[in-house]
């Protein structure tokens, strides 16, 4: 794995991250470490998987559905996957600001909920470990993640021998420290929807609630919990068609309800409903109904 390179200093108004990046348990993990010297303002963080970020020193001001945080050095927040979060840093130039950032693996969590499952009574285990609807989850300042946290940023900053491997057993305790934590239900939630049936409906779910712009088969693998190739054979069993079709076909039905109104026109369903352009939009539609946009909306407000 080749070696992080040491990043230079910021210019002057640089409102970009200093960052330091090492792989961890390959494509599914990545612990990051960033280091900021300078104020950095509203800026949005958006992954598709679950994330952990925690504070190693200094502060950010963090953004996340309508809630305000303010979030100190050995506090963390953990983020659902596909949750924008926007984070200032506005006081990096007096108290930089080192945090670390993990792509959290569910196959690790997998591996240190069946661990405790071996060796814990079932009835410990599962009071207090039902999943809830939450998007993100602050943690209080821990000692136990404010060691990992502490020793991570070490280990990023000096490159110690056998640094990688360091890194990975750090990723991991950092893990179960979170399933210590008021994290956990979020953890264990994202977990329990790894099953083929389970992923679906979140996939569903989420082609629902974005029906109005672009959505890429990545993000709706990475809701779904599963493997691209798993995705698609689970997606057209279950639905008898392709998740494009599918994707198409519910926007197609979202038109035929806005068009139901007089004043909605035609251009105007169209890019509510994320079509790439209006004649996209009217041979779409006249592949599934079999008249256009405009001849529908005659014949149902008539």
């Amino acid at each position: 794995m080749p070696r992080p390179q040491r990043p230079t200093q910021y210019r002057k108004g640089s409102q970009s991250l200093i960052e330091y990046r090492s792989g961890v348990g390959g494509d599914e993990a990545l612990l990051s470490y960033y280091a900021v010297e300078e104020p950095v303002h509203s800026t949005p963080l958006r992954a598709p998987h679950l994330t952990y970020y925690g504070i190693v020193n200094g502060r950010a001001e963090v953004e996340v559905e309508e809630d305000e945080l303010s979030i100190g050095s050995g506090e963390s927040l953990v983020v659902t996957p596909l949750q924008t979060i926007t984070v200032d840093f506005p006081e990096a130039d007096e108290v930089p600001v080192q945090y670390v950032v993990l792509k959290i693996d569910r196959e690790k969590i997998r591996t240190i909920l069946n661990r405790i499952t071996e060796s814990s009574p079932r009835e410990k285990i599962s009071r207090g470990w039902k999943a809830q609807e939450q998007v993100y989850c602050r943690i209080e300042r821990d000692e136990g993640i404010s060691q990992v946290l502490r020793m991570v940023a070490y280990l990023f900053r000096e490159d110690p021998p056998n640094r990688d491997r360091l890194i990975d057993l750090n990723a991991m305790e950092l893990m179960i420290q979170m399933l210590e934590t008021s994290s956990r239900p979020l953890l264990v939630g994202e977990f329990s929807r790894t099953t083929s049936t389970g992923g679906l409906a979140a996939a569903v779910q989420y082609i629902e609630d974005n029906l109005d712009r672009h959505i890429s088969i990545d993000e709706l693998v990475e809701e779904a919990c599963m493997s691209k190739s798993s995705f698609y054979r689970h997606f057209s069993d279950e639905f008898d068609m392709s998740p494009l079709k599918y994707i198409t076909r519910k926007r197609v039905v979202r038109a035929c309800q806005l068009l139901a109104d007089p004043d909605n026109t035609v251009t105007s369903v169209s890019h509510a409903l994320g079509f790439s352009s209006t004649s996209h939009f009217i041979d779409m539609f006249k592949e599934h109904e079999g008249v256009t946009p405009k001849q529908y909306q005659l014949d149902v407000t008539d």
